[in-house]
């Protein structure tokens, strides 16, 4: 009776094919870390611009309606239709409050403006800002004796704000008097977002530049600047 003859893997091959593998598995994991990168970052960048589309629709709503007096308003006329406070940093910035009716008995007004979340006690994060909303309602004459909501956060995330008020003569300010409300056409609103998680650029380093602006920011967070312009229809009818 003949003996069959059994093949096996020398210890060569073993420690060949554990190399090979382990190898393998390292450009695997390479490949992965590297994709899964690219996705955190195009996700933040898509929540950037989303949020950024959102918060611009809801202040230009606000500043088109500007001024608007009911024909049959019980609230008086609107004297201050805008009222700005400005700041030439670039972080904290400008605020605006906006003066409206909403029909013939009730007027509201509501402010625009940022605040360090930390100074508000909704987060702890250092340096981190916030937009938020105050609105007050005026109803048959009477402002009532508190706002109807205060420090309602708005979105997240949002470094600077900025207004610029472009004038019937064609000029564009950066603030505007009083006197000077019934002279303003439209106005640019312009906010500086950041992403919520940091990201390394492809040299490693923690900083990043503003698209279409020669400033550089460190801290890991992409930056970007997002504009839009409201057109005022009711400030010439008063002011």
């Amino acid at each position: 009776m003949t003996r069959k003859m059994r093949s096996a893997y020398t210890l060569t091959e073993l420690l060949v094919a554990t190399a090979v593998g382990s190898i393998v598995m390292a450009m695997a994991f390479s490949s992965f870390s590297v994709i899964n990168q690219k996705y955190q970052k195009y996700s933040d960048l898509s929540n950037l611009h989303r949020s950024s589309t959102q918060v611009l629709n809801i202040i230009t709503r606000d500043l088109r309606m500007a001024g608007y007096q009911d024909l049959d308003t019980v609230n008086g006329l609107i004297t201050l239709a805008i009222t700005t406070e400005n700041d030439d940093s670039d972080i904290g910035a400008d605020a605006i409050t906006i003066v409206y009716d909403t029909d013939a008995q009730n007027r509201i007004k509501v402010k625009y403006y940022l605040l360090p979340c930390q100074d508000a006690g909704q987060c702890t994060e250092e340096g981190r800002y916030r937009l938020y909303k105050t609105k007050w309602s005026k109803v048959n004459g009477s402002w009532q004796m508190s706002a109807d909501y205060e420090q309602q956060a708005v979105v997240d995330y949002i470094d600077d704000l900025q207004f610029q008020y472009n004038m019937t003569n064609g000029d564009s300010k950066n603030t505007i008097e009083s006197d000077e409300i019934k002279n303003v056409r439209s106005i640019d609103v312009s906010i500086l977002m950041r992403t919520a998680r940091k990201h390394k650029k492809d040299d490693g380093n923690y900083i990043h530049e503003l698209e279409d602006n020669d400033t550089t920011l460190e801290g890991g967070y992409i930056r970007e600047i997002f504009s839009t312009t409201a057109y005022t229809r009711n400030l010439e009818l008063g002011g």
